[in-house]
């Protein structure tokens, strides 16, 4: 035996869509979305303090600065200059994915006195120089003598800790460390951006060491699978002025799971 057809709902009061809401429903309506904001906003807080920090690094792309010193392109381009009464290094890099070194060995510069343009970027006591685009980046000129390089042995250790690109973790970008930025950081080191090994010291302070070959000569290719991937590795600690190098056997190199 067949149901006989439902009878449509006919209501005394028809839906208009610009009318006013009834009571019952804006009651809801306001609980409900109050509930979910609060909720939604305690998520996004619980996840945001779980993230990483991207660090106290900074550029400053709107500011440009002229620094003078001693520029030189081994092992990577970098510049000592006097300041306070003190021996300082700076790192070179370019406003792109490049290292200064290309552009200095294009105009056949290797090493001597130079005014460098370009932006900042400082991460506590680290700093380079984003070189400036255009043929007058950099005006060679004579300057007086640094004072010669204080070089420091502090003996071999086992370091363990991630390769960094510079650029990224002195203030380019954010996230500049971990497996999220494994991509970015190893193009920027393929590049000519200089590598450092990012490690934290007896009290869980950050520190971060150029990584070079054993004899301080620039270490690129053999070290780009590692790049942010927690590792260790055996070299020595070598302190010329205020700059640190980690001079290692990128064989000594061990990924940690």
């Amino acid at each position: 035996m067949s149901k006989p057809p439902l009878k449509p709902r006919v209501s005394d009061e028809p839906f208009v869509g610009y009318a006013r809401m009834a009571s019952v429903d804006r009651r809801f309506m306001l609980a409900f979305g109050g509930v979910t904001t609060l909720i939604t906003s305690g998520m996004a807080y619980a996840i945001a303090k779980v993230q990483p920090s991207g660090g106290r690094g900074s550029w400053d792309m709107g500011t440009q600065v002229s620094l003078t010193g001693m520029v030189s392109t081994a092992p990577y381009a970098h510049m000592r200059v006097f300041e306070a009464g003190r021996v300082s290094t700076v790192l070179l890099g370019c406003e792109t994915k490049c290292g200064a070194r290309e552009r200095l060995e294009a105009i056949s510069f290797e090493a001597g006195g130079a005014t460098v343009h370009g932006s900042m970027l400082e991460r506590d006591s680290y700093r380079m120089i984003a070189t400036a685009s255009g043929a007058d980046w950099i005006e060679p000129e004579a300057i007086d003598a640094l004072p010669d390089p204080v070089i420091t042995d502090h003996g071999e250790a086992q370091l363990t800790g991630e390769i960094l690109d510079t650029k990224c973790w002195f203030g380019a970008m954010r996230p500049n460390e971990g497996l999220s930025h494994k991509a970015c950081a190893t193009l920027c080191i393929a590049s000519g951006v200089p590598p450092y090994l990012g490690v934290r010291d007896s009290q869980g302070r950050e520190r971060a060491l150029m990584i070079t070959g054993p004899d301080g000569e620039a270490l690129v290719q053999p070290i780009l699978e590692y790049v942010a991937e927690p590792i260790d590795a055996v070299g020595r600690i070598i302190q010329i002025d205020d700059l640190f190098q980690f001079r290692m056997d990128a064989g000594s190199i061990r990924r940690l799971a």
